[in-house]
């Protein structure tokens, strides 16, 4: 069997059928897609045809798993009818023929039109007008429904990428990129995690998120603040880094994927380092040597540079801090409350002091 067969029956075992084995060179990573659909929604209609080939295709390295699930919008009045076509179809092993029949035919899904496309598909017409009008069938609808406003699905299609939300039709190749790139994100989280770039007591009641461009001039003071307060509580407080290079510093972007390939093997303050005494000399070939010099393997260093294998965990931290408000650096949350620019140590020292006491 094909891997690329082997995708599509995968996908298909969702409605019922179970999945053959897996090639046995089918790597442990995979990725979830869910879509929320409405078969009269001319969005939805557009995105199928990127899904379809997805599911088809797949993405070189990664298992793709499939999910279809109906949200028929109360102003398309056939929805609901062909969402219940399509599950009573599924009964006979034809959800995916019902499926591509819908979109390709939106204009035409009447009732009369629905019993077309059974026959045409084969089905065992009294079956199939049985489950049609089934309370079985619309309940599942409805289930689908329920979990759609639970997840805020407003608007269709809207699609999950292991659980990150996107709505509106995307072509194939933006749909593929954003499957590949969630998997990049999450490999990279997953080798460089938080822990790796923090510093300071793991159980501390008091965590200083630290937003900050390692090339930014300013940068610098605010470390030298944040440390002055961890060595006056060493056991209160955990400082905990967070990337947020600035487009207008040219080296920022280097610097920082070379600070998390220097995480990965444990040297992330020991880079943040580095760079904050070199911003004005920030040559890929002297990041290289200082790896070196910390004992770390020069070529993988390199390499893991040259692919921007951390670029992923450095823009996880952009979106965070955008989400956030962020639009400068560097920027501290105590607790979750916001401190813009380098702080002074009273001030900070005034913060901690108020978490503390509130956590008594």
């Amino acid at each position: 069997m094909t891997r690329s067969l082997w995708l599509l029956a995968s996908a298909l075992a969702v409605y019922g059928a179970e999945p053959p084995a897996a090639p046995p060179d089918t790597p442990p990573e995979s990725v979830r897609i869910v879509v929320y659909s409405d078969f009269q929604c001319p969005f939805c209609r557009q995105f199928s045809q990127p899904f379809r080939q997805l599911m088809t295709e797949g993405v070189d390295g990664l298992r793709t798993d499939f999910e279809f699930k109906n949200f028929p919008l109360s102003f398309h009045p056939n929805a609901q009818l062909a969402a219940q076509a399509v599950l009573a179809a599924k009964e006979q092993g034809k959800f995916w023929e019902m499926h591509d029949l819908l979109f390709a035919n939106q204009s035409a899904l009447k009732r009369e039109n629905l019993l077309q496309y059974a026959q045409q598909l084969g089905l065992d017409m009294n079956r199939f007008r049985q489950d049609l009008d089934s309370d079985r069938i619309k309940q599942a609808i409805d289930r689908d429904k329920a979990d759609g406003t639970k997840a805020k699905v407003e608007a269709t299609p809207t699609i999950f990428i292991n659980g990150k939300q996107y709505t509106g039709s995307r072509p194939f190749t933006e749909l593929k990129k954003l499957v590949a790139g969630d998997h990049l994100r999450r490999r990279s989280i997953s080798e460089i995690p938080d822990r790796m770039l923090s510093k300071g007591a793991a159980d501390a009641k008091v965590t200083l998120e630290f937003f900050a461009d390692l090339q930014s001039p300013v940068s610098r003071p605010a470390v030298e603040v944040l440390e002055e307060l961890l060595r006056r509580y060493p056991d209160s407080v955990r400082i905990q880094f967070r990337n947020f290079p600035l487009v207008f510093h040219p080296q920022a972007e280097l610097a920082h994927e070379a600070a998390m390939t220097g995480a990965r093997d444990g040297h992330f303050w020991d880079f943040a380092a580095y760079l904050l005494d070199h911003q004005d000399s920030l040559r890929e070939q002297d990041l290289i040597a200082y790896a070196g010099r910390l004992g770390l393997d020069q070529s993988q260093f390199a390499e893991a540079m040259r692919k921007h294998r951390y670029a992923p965990r450095i823009d996880a931290d952009l979106v965070q801090g955008q989400e956030r408000g962020l639009r400068g650096s560097p920027v501290i949350f105590v607790n979750h409350k916001r401190i813009d620019g380098v702080p002074a140590l009273q001030e900070l020292t005034g913060y901690v002091e108020a978490e503390l006491a509130a956590t008594k």
